[in-house]
């Protein structure tokens, strides 16, 4: 079970970063309307930085993803955000099973602080799913701005293509 989630896992990233490589460097930093002033970099950061704080966390057995690193260096430089998914993509390939607690904070002024159990299966999990939005939203900017060709499961989750593959529509 748990290779398969890695796999899951790396086989996103694969794509994110087959996606980058063909990439233009204007358009993986330019910010647009489109994504309310964000750019396509910025949602590849945000996706490598909860990685990259899950990661971290595991060594210290404490995942906490409201206290990540923002690092800009991964939504302005495509190489360094490719490298980065390279970085993760052995990790989690290598990475052992381990029991977790997750923390953070709810509210306005993040006062209903919370700790609570999770393993390294569950935290996985729960990155994959927060890639698949954000490279959803990576594929609309991506086609809609600069008509890249993205995989057709692109930003799409396994149970989505799973029901789609069920449920023909007529």
């Amino acid at each position: 079970m748990i290779q398969n989630v890695r796999t899951v896992a790396v086989g996103n990233l694969t794509q994110l970063n087959e996606i980058l490589q063909a990439m233009q460097d204007e358009h993986y930093a330019r910010c647009s309307d489109l994504l309310l002033g964000a750019s396509i970099g910025q949602h590849v950061r945000h996706i490598l930085e909860f990685y990259l704080c899950f990661k971290e966390g595991h060594n210290k057995g404490v995942v906490n993803y409201d206290l990540r690193k923002r690092d800009y260096a991964i939504e302005q430089n495509r190489s360094v955000a490719i490298e980065t998914i390279t970085e993760i993509s052995q990790w989690i390939l290598t990475a052992t099973t381990a029991t977790l607690l997750l923390e953070g904070a709810y509210g306005e002024n993040e006062t209903q602080a919370f700790s609570i159990p999770t393993n390294f299966e569950r935290e996985l999990v729960y990155n994959i799913e927060h890639a698949i939005h954000h490279m959803a939203i990576i594929k609309i900017a991506g086609t809609s701005l600069y008509h890249y060709d993205f995989p057709v499961n692109f930003g799409i989750a396994d149970s989505t293509l799973n029901y789609q593959a069920q449920h023909v529509h007529r």
